[in-house]
């Protein structure tokens, strides 16, 4: 059974300092909740732009990039007689080692092979370039690569450079790496 005495002692000032109290620790967490509420829509549109939480899993920024950079990629043939001999085929065997060791390092070996085709669709063309940056620049301009394709080889070489600065990599993303690799191997192939 619960006793509440109203009277004049000192038992008011307590019971009028404990409600105080309470209220005091409760209006931060309320106010919050009451802004959270009132921005629902804003924060669910933020939260679906987020890319990266710091205290997370360092890989889920290069996977999300990954998975904009496939939406946008042309198919990859499957079958031999469906196009052009698929980029990478052949060094299968030293891809899956590199896999083995590093994902990172498999990132990395795929994207060289990106960069010697391009500085060589350059030479080619007789056009002068530093790297593959300028390479593909100058074969945009020429309009032997469609802006599309330099578009997805500079968000690869973001993915590579967050690679080769220890981002960790998963091997299912370093495989899907490999496959964009491909796919932009046959585009400048086809230049």
């Amino acid at each position: 059974m619960i006793t509440l005495t109203v009277g004049q002692g000192s038992g008011g000032q307590d019971w009028l300092a404990w409600s105080a109290t309470v209220l005091g620790a409760l209006a931060w967490p309320v106010a919050a909740f009451v802004i959270a509420l009132l921005f629902r829509p804003h924060l669910t549109t933020l939260l679906g732009r987020l890319d990266e939480l710091s205290s997370g899993d360092k890989s889920a920024r290069f996977a999300r990039k990954l998975d904009r950079l496939e939406s946008e990629a042309p198919p990859v043939p499957t079958a031999p007689d469906s196009g052009p001999e698929i980029a990478l085929s052949g060094d299968h065997g030293r891809f899956l080692q590199l896999l083995d060791l590093s994902p990172n390092a498999a990132v990395l070996d795929s994207w060289s092979r990106v960069e010697e085709a391009l500085q060589a669709l350059a030479h080619a063309h007789q056009l002068a370039s530093a790297d593959a940056a300028d390479a593909g620049r100058a074969l945009q301009k020429r309009g032997i690569l469609p802006a599309r394709t330099i578009g997805m080889i500079g968000e690869m070489r973001r993915l590579r450079n967050a690679a080769a600065h220890n981002q960790d990599i998963s091997v299912s993303d370093a495989l899907r790496f490999r496959n964009l690799a491909k796919g932009v191997l046959n585009e400048i192939r086809l230049a």
